[in-house]
């Protein structure tokens, strides 16, 4: 048996295809991702202007999977598309586009001779819970789960759980289980499993609009008035435009009266002063609850070991940053001499595109700011974070966890290290 996931992310989709024995004993079979496909161009956000590109988009990679999967298998062969916090947003800021754009990718989609199970947003709550579920896979923790619509059962017992951080570029994500949390105080953020024979509730929340792209804009937006900006190389320079920094429902109310056309961006790289600038577009103060992370959400005290993954990782692992054993303050000190590296050095590395390397200084300042400032990592706790790179094609597969013919004992998931 064979299942298709569009995983549509807010900067790109990709595609993955499973598999698994249609011969099982006692319901159980090795599921096995057997391609992957980055569909070219950005989210399927991006193209609310022109929705009937967001299908056409994904033509080229739908037609690897025709070829992919055997003919004899197509038409059981079950497509889902999951859209996380790039359609969210575009969802507050215009629901119409939304609706034409998924209506678009559904008309495309279902041109092909697969089971087409439909098209939607997976709400926050749900990526933090499925993030942390992932995590939990790459651990071996859940090996002997059954999931059965959220909810978990397993012979084993007691296993310490792995939380999850998840960083995209609309939003972010933290998962974990706590002993002081038990869902009575902001039920909200609960999540109820049955784990290892045992009841657990998961703490999970999702910060829409702090993922590292629409926080870059927050960044920016307060920064459009000054000559230099800390968050970037010294020496570099960019021509903006008011109107696309602004074209987000997360900046668009600070958009100045007025403003010209286009800004100068010019850096002069201090990280200081970058996280100064990041630290301002968290509210610290507010919070009507025991204890809060930032913007007066609740989070109980961190609990064990964390994976970090998507742009944490891919950022982290840029900067050669990704070994936590080393102390906080080293990696600030490291960060703060790439930060001050002037572009024109900057710019000679090879094989990433310019406006990457422009972004790392600031991202990393970010990273470092939203787990040590909002999530309240210490000095001491940062050392159980472990930056993981392998997490996006099990995520996918959680899926395919809902269709009558997937196997659904996880003990066969294969797992990579």
């Amino acid at each position: 048996n064979y299942g298709i996931v569009l995983d549509a992310g807010s900067s790109h989709t990709a595609l993955y295809i499973y598999a698994w024995p249609a011969e099982k004993d006692n319901n159980t079979g090795r599921v096995e991702q057997t391609h992957s496909c980055k569909v070219k161009g950005k989210g399927i956000s991006s193209y609310a202007s022109q929705p009937w590109k967001a299908g056409e988009s994904l033509t080229l990679c739908m037609q690897e999977a025709e070829q992919k999967v055997p003919n004899k298998r197509h038409h059981e062969t079950p497509l889902y598309l999951g859209a996380t916090a790039g359609m969210r947003l575009l969802n507050m800021e215009n629901s119409s586009a939304s609706d034409k754009v998924f209506q678009a990718v559904e008309k495309a989609l279902q041109k092909f001779p697969f089971s087409y199970q439909g098209a939607r947003i997976l709400s926050g709550q749900e990526e933090g819970a499925f993030g942390w579920v992932t995590v939990n896979y790459l651990d071996d923790l859940c090996s002997c789960c059954v999931l059965t619509s959220m909810r978990f059962l397993s012979p084993s017992q007691g296993l310490e759980t792995t939380g999850a951080l998840d960083l995209g570029g609309a939003s972010t994500q933290i998962s974990f289980v706590s002993d002081n949390y038990d869902g009575s105080e902001s039920p909200s953020n609960s999540v109820t499993f049955r784990l290892y024979g045992n009841d657990y509730n998961l703490y999970t929340h999702s910060f829409l609009c702090y993922g590292k792209d629409q926080v870059l804009r927050l960044a920016l937006a307060q920064q459009t008035q000054v000559n230099f900006h800390p968050c970037f190389h010294p020496g570099y320079t960019e021509i903006k435009n008011y109107s696309v920094l602004y074209d987000s429902p997360c900046v668009s109310g600070r958009k100045p009266q007025g403003a010209p056309e286009n800004f100068t961006l010019r850096g002069n790289g201090s990280f200081g002063q970058c996280q100064e600038i990041v630290k301002s577009v968290f509210n610290f103060t507010s919070c009507k609850y025991s204890q809060c992370s930032f913007n007066g959400v609740f989070q109980p005290l961190l609990q064990g070991p964390f994976g970090a993954f998507s742009a944490y990782y891919f950022v982290m692992n840029f900067l050669n940053l990704t070994d936590t054993s080393i102390p906080l303050d080293t990696v600030k000190d490291k960060l703060a001499r790439y930060c001050a590296t002037p572009w024109d050095e900057i710019k000679l590395h090879t094989g990433v595109k310019l406006s990457y390397l422009a972004e790392y200084c600031f991202s990393g300042t970010y990273i470092l700011t939203l787990l040590t400032e909002g999530y309240n990592f210490t000095s001491e706790s940062y050392s159980n974070i472990k930056f993981i790179k392998k997490v996006s094609r099990s995520y996918a597969t959680l899926f395919l966890l809902h269709t009558p013919q997937m196997p659904h004992d996880l003990s066969s998931f294969p797992v990579d290290h």
